[in-house]
């Protein structure tokens, strides 16, 4: 699509840092997604459960162990005038960061019983479990310095090879750990291994960059920045874990698993937001001082949004075929209603880093706590509301309603505080063309797949689903062509054309 090229060559810009610097969070996000079918193989439902409860528990650990000190790092470093001051801040800021974390593991330590009892119950090894998430999360701690400092140096290629890198040798140790029998303590342990090493693998480069001398006032100016935004940090995780817990108190641990693989399905849209979200706000600020600024992001916005929701579709049209071939259980199918669900919630997630632009435009971040505030307080209410009477479908509700308020509020505030005319029209229209082409697709009947065969027979029996779906599904880039600028069709013919010359030319 086109439109003048102040717009396309901002695309160009905003996809290719996209690319580069959320590759690490897509190849992450890909491979926990791919790791779905060997989980489901070797859990059961409760087993699954049981994780999702401790993964709400590591999301919570990280925010208070890690307390947003690697955005205050990133803040406090580039005021920093010498060069020996920003070695000895890095050294500083390290050593804090293996005091204070070897403090709360100790907590942890302490606190095991109480934590064990009350998050995960009577299951066994339930407090090794427990200090396995801990120490992976502190674990962690000693390398958020160095990855920091490759951003800083502008080496991204680096940057992604390592945390691709820990990942991989993640998935590995996963596979090993869990078809051999290890289970949920052979998911945890594979974490911790996993991180251990990249750690040890950094530490050279923390002391490369370091200088053994203290920088109070860097130090304090960092904890100035970054604590405040502890609380922002603890409501998003809150927002997107909780319901796991609340689930817990109302249903068997089993449902609680079904529901958790179901929301991974859910979250696929995710793999466009982890790529967008590190890249945006660096291209809205290197735009600020220009006078067409608010137009350009206005225009911007648009296209990525069509991404979004595509993205979204493409997850909420097939997610339970998806589902039913990555998860030899059928036990976990029962999950299918709740993908389009969740998806919903995660592209209102996108709508929200596009339209709350004008809080951090502004410096104005003391508003990111009230509004995740406001939408976790929402999801746990409605949680406590829907999920006795619903289950788990009630969970997935209250997710896409605690969404739709934190994109709405977030938009709100952004409002008032920097001016940005949207194309309110053109957004509402792709949204419109992806819920056309979704009611569409739901008209089909679910085939009924037998359960314990093969993922052959399984994608036989769902394939005259999967290529009616695909038909339909063409019914959104068609709406989208049908209302795009003439400009836009122009430029896409053109892109067309040249593409076809080019592969006659190379044949």
């Amino acid at each position: 699509m086109s439109a003048p090229v102040p717009v396309l060559s901002s695309l160009k810009r905003l996809f290719s840092q996209a690319a580069v610097y959320g590759s690490a969070d897509v190849f992450s996000n890909l491979l926990n997604f791919l790791l779905v079918p060997i989980y489901t193989k070797y859990l059961a439902p409760s087993d699954y459960g049981t994780l999702a409860l401790l993964f709400l528990f590591s999301a919570v650990a990280k925010v208070i162990f890690r307390m947003k000190l690697d955005e205050g790092f990133l803040r406090v470093y580039y005021d920093l005038k010498s060069e020996e001051q920003k070695r000895g801040f890095t050294f500083t800021l390290a050593l804090f960061a293996l005091v204070s974390g070897a403090i709360l593991f100790l907590l942890v330590f302490l606190l095991v019983p109480f934590l064990a009892h009350h998050l995960i119950g009577p299951v066994k090894r339930s407090a090794t479990m427990i200090l396995l998430a801990a120490g992976d999360v502190y674990v962690g701690t000693f390398f958020f310095v160095p990855l920091t400092l490759l951003r800083i140096q502008g080496r991204p290629g680096f940057f992604s090879a390592l945390t691709g890198g820990r990942q991989f040798l993640n998935t590995i140790l996963k596979v090993l750990f869990v078809v051999r029998g290890g289970g949920v303590v052979g998911v945890l342990t594979s974490d911790i291994l996993a991180t251990l090493a990249l750690a040890l693998v950094l530490f050279p480069l923390t002391l490369k960059y370091s200088s053994f001398r203290i920088e109070k006032s860097a130090l304090w100016a960092t904890l100035q920045f970054s604590l405040p935004k502890v609380p922002h940090g603890f409501m998003i995780q809150v927002q997107n874990f909780a319901d796991r817990k609340i689930l817990d108190e109302f249903a068997l641990r089993s449902e609680v698993g079904v529901y958790s693989v179901a929301y991974t399905f859910g979250m696929g849209v995710k793999f466009a937001l982890s790529a967008f979200e590190p890249a945006w706000q660096p291209f809205v600020f290197s735009q600020i001082r220009k006078p067409s600024t608010p137009d350009l992001i206005a225009r911007v916005a648009t296209y990525v949004w069509a991404g979004f929701v595509f993205s979204g579709l493409i997850f909420s049209v097939f997610g339970a075929e998806l589902l039913v071939l990555m998860t030899s259980k059928s036990a976990f199918w029962k999950g299918a209603g709740i993908i389009p669900i969740v998806t919903s919630a995660y592209v209102l997630h996108g709508a929200f880093l596009l339209t709350s632009l004008g809080i951090a435009i502004e410096r104005k971040a003391k508003y990111y706590p009230l509004v995740t505030f406001l939408s976790a307080s929402t999801n746990i209410l409605l949680d406590f509301i829907l999920i006795p009477r619903f289950g788990s479908l009630g969970a997935a509700w209250a997710t896409l309603l605690a969404f739709t308020v934190m994109a709405a509020y977030g938009y709100r505030i952004s409002r008032a505080l920097y001016k940005i005319p949207y194309e309110w029209a053109r957004l509402g229209g792709i949204l419109l063309a992806a819920l056309l082409t979704f009611a569409l697709t739901q008209l089909l009947h679910a085939p009924q797949v037998a359960p314990d065969v093969s993922v052959a027979a399984r994608a036989l029996e769902l394939l005259p689903t999967l290529l009616t779906k695909g038909a339909l599904f063409l019914v959104f880039p068609v709406s989208l062509w049908i209302f795009s600028r003439a400009a836009e069709k122009e430029w896409l013919q053109r892109r067309l054309l040249s593409g076809m010359k080019g592969s006659k030319a190379g044949v």
